[in-house]
């Protein structure tokens, strides 16, 4: 049997308080990788580091991961990295549930 998408939104969901706490968004990536997401790393600009993960189960459910890293410092001014981790769950065309999380490094 295949795994729900709202069963696989809470493993998300725990993943990404894991990677908060570990400071490592390796975590949520690879517990996406292992339930079998696809996907990968997709930079969204030269400055942002990117992630996004797709599943679909066979009812329709669909759940999105995306994990983002950037440099938050300006000129003259040095500071942390920003690392921010969101997981969606949507189901006949409904967001019905958003998880977001951060740390910075």
């Amino acid at each position: 049997m295949s795994l729900s998408a709202e069963n696989l939104f809470e493993q998300l969901k725990e993943a990404v308080d894991r990677s908060v706490a570990g400071e490592s968004f390796g975590i949520v990536n690879e517990a996406a990788e292992n339930a079998g997401m696809t996907g990968g790393r997709k930079d969204p600009s030269v400055m942002t580091l990117g992630f996004t993960y797709e599943y679909s189960d066979a009812t329709g459910g669909t759940v999105t991961l995306v994990v983002k890293s950037w440099d938050t410092s300006s000129p003259f001014q040095n500071k942390l990295d920003r690392n921010k981790m969101t997981v969606e769950l949507v189901r006949d065309g409904k967001a019905l549930q958003a998880y977001s999380s951060w740390y910075d490094d």
